[in-house]
């Protein structure tokens, strides 16, 4: 193919196209992400947000005087950490941090875990069954093209499970993606979300509790809501996005992370990626961006610079150079070494399942056997 064409429609002022899910435009041309962004600097009255952020807070100090009264989601990067710190140091709340470990860990999201537990933040691991993990994910890898659907399965569903146990209904999570990176509305000014939207919005639709169909109720303890009946006479965890009450600025939190909490970034770029320092806890993440970019004509990076465009850090016509060069880039062999016994799969095998997915309108195979655009990033 001599000539790359504009398959794709771009949002005029950031990177990301019209085949975004759920994406939209308004009449000027401009991404429902960018048109919030502006919503955000110029309407939202943050110091209000706060404000009522302090009230919720004091509510749940009252509630669990003496213990945790907040948990927050933690992976070991820079989101959890931020919101940890700022829950603990400028809120006065008491902070449980959890992390769902998800499969093929990497080890700087290790270390990062132990660096943020050594500056006095109080911690709980969970361990989904792995071989749970591991069958889910084949399939949706294979059916879904989402390889790594399991672990975004258990940060709603184990979490939800987690603030009952420790019944602690208080849950703060990081940003509202729909909103921060595109996609439907709908949750755009609540500070809440029912578990409902977190299947719709963050699970592809896909309920955890149709497993119990195919496996062992039990091994699904971590992976599926509980049932109605155990929630009689409960404080139902009622689920919050830190984005709501404070804007959400990804280069910022990285910063507070280091200063704090102990991050580490890497000595060299992610893959697929131009920055080193954010989800750095599963070695699936490369492959969830490629599928993304075989899918959808868009990858990680074309995701960063588009952050750094509506920061203001960066202009539209460097973001494109920087996508031209880095996204889309391929798992190198170390990592599909992994995910071909993380699958038990044979290279044909894997192979077939990106063949599968990738977007025929938007790519083709070129003479070495590489999947590679037909569409001009402009």
């Amino acid at each position: 193919m001599s000539e790359k064409k504009r398959l794709l429609i771009y949002c005029k002022e950031c990177l990301m196209p019209n085949t975004r899910p759920r994406q939209q435009f308004n009449d000027q041309g401009i991404c429902a992400a960018c048109e919030w962004n502006k919503q955000k600097k110029n309407s939202i009255n943050w110091k209000d947000r706060w404000a009522e952020l302090g009230e919720i807070c004091n509510k749940f100090k009252k509630r669990n005087k003496g213990r945790h009264n907040v948990l927050v989601p933690y992976s070991g990067g820079k989101d959890g950490a931020t919101i940890a710190y700022m829950l603990k140091h400028k809120l006065g709340m008491n902070p449980i941090c959890v992390t769902i470990r998800p499969p093929l860990e990497e080890e700087i999201g290790i270390q990062n875990i132990k660096n943020f537990i050594q500056k006095g933040y109080e911690h709980i691991m969970i361990t989904p069954n792995r071989e749970i993990d591991r069958l889910i994910d084949k399939d949706n890898f294979i059916n879904k093209g989402i390889p790594m659907h399991a672990f975004m399965i258990s940060v709603q569903t184990a979490i939800y499970r987690a603030s009952l146990i420790l019944d602690i209904p208080f849950v703060m999570y990081a940003e509202e993606g729909e909103s921060e990176y595109g996609g439907s509305k709908e949750l755009r000014n609540k500070k809440t979300y029912a578990k409902e939207d977190g299947i719709k919005y963050y699970l592809s639709g896909v309920n955890p509790n149709d497993y119990i169909n195919k496996y062992n109720e039990e091994d699904l303890f971590w992976y599926t809501y509980p049932k109605e009946a155990e929630l009689k006479n409960r404080d139902l965890p009622e689920l919050y996005h830190w984005s709501y009450f404070r804007e959400f600025v990804n280069y910022d939190h990285y910063l507070i992370a280091k200063e704090h909490c102990g991050l580490l970034e890497k000595t060299e770029r992610n893959q697929g990626s131009i920055e080193n320092f954010s989800v750095t806890d599963t070695y699936l993440i490369r492959l969830y961006y490629y599928l993304m970019y075989l899918k959808f004509g868009f990858g990680r990076t074309s995701m960063e610079v588009t952050n750094e465009i509506r920061r203001g850090s960066m202009t539209r016509n460097q973001a494109v150079n920087i996508a031209k060069k880095f996204d889309g880039e391929y798992p190198d062999e170390e990592h599909v070494k992994k995910y071909l016994e993380y699958y038990s799969m044979s290279l044909d095998e894997y192979n077939q399942v990106l063949e599968k997915w990738a977007n025929k309108k938007l790519f083709y195979k070129n003479n070495k056997n590489e999947w590679t655009a037909k569409f001009e990033i402009y």
